[in-house]
């Protein structure tokens, strides 16, 4: 056997383990790229799911925001529309046909306070309430309509005003006008 062919053998040789390392390199790169890319896809699927709940919950949000301002605008426009209520019904309580009337019956219910002690009433009233209580009107206040009443000792004051005799009455029959305006839809 010459050289030539012990060479020509080892070159054979070793090209064949080349052809296999490469074959072998190739297949294995050909494992892992396979390997990346179903961790590649399931990665991309995770960061999807991620991406969609992330969107959900920010849809949800946004919802739940319009749904709350939508509620305060509703309030509000409620609650303007009790106060325009409040304040027709303070207007009408003072032009009521039989006011003076109310006023006789106020002050004769409530004698034995102002005797000897002091009425008030506003400037509109005053004619009326000045004929019944006499030297007990102590003067003018700034009020719809109704008298205040004080003592002759000054420790006690009985408020009549139209206000404070609706204020009462509203605070306790707010939600039944609220209720009767806006019936809710059960």
């Amino acid at each position: 056997m010459s050289l030539e062919t012990v060479v020509e053998a080892i070159l054979k040789d070793g090209e064949a383990e080349a052809q296999a390392i490469l074959s072998e390199a190739r297949a294995e790169r050909e494992r892992m790229l396979g390997e990346a890319r179903s961790e590649g896809a399931k990665l991309m699927a995770e960061a999807e799911e991620r991406g969609r709940a992330a969107a959900e919950r920010r849809r949800v949000q946004a919802l739940a925001r319009a749904e709350l301002e939508a509620r305060k605008i509703v309030l509000a426009q409620q609650r303007e529309a009790l106060d325009r209520v409040y304040r027709g019904t303070l207007e009408r309580l003072g032009s009521l046909p039989d006011h003076a009337e109310f006023l006789r019956g106020v002050l004769k219910a409530n004698e034995a306070e102002w005797r000897g002690g002091k009425v008030y009433a506003n400037a509109r009233d005053e004619p009326v309430v000045r004929k019944i209580a006499g030297s007990a009107f102590a003067g003018t206040i700034d009020c719809a309509g109704g008298v205040v009443i004080e003592s002759a000792d000054g420790t006690r004051r009985i408020d009549l005003r139209y206000e404070s005799i609706l204020r009462d009455v509203w605070d306790d029959a707010v939600k039944e006008v609220a209720d009767t305006l806006w019936p809710s839809r059960a």
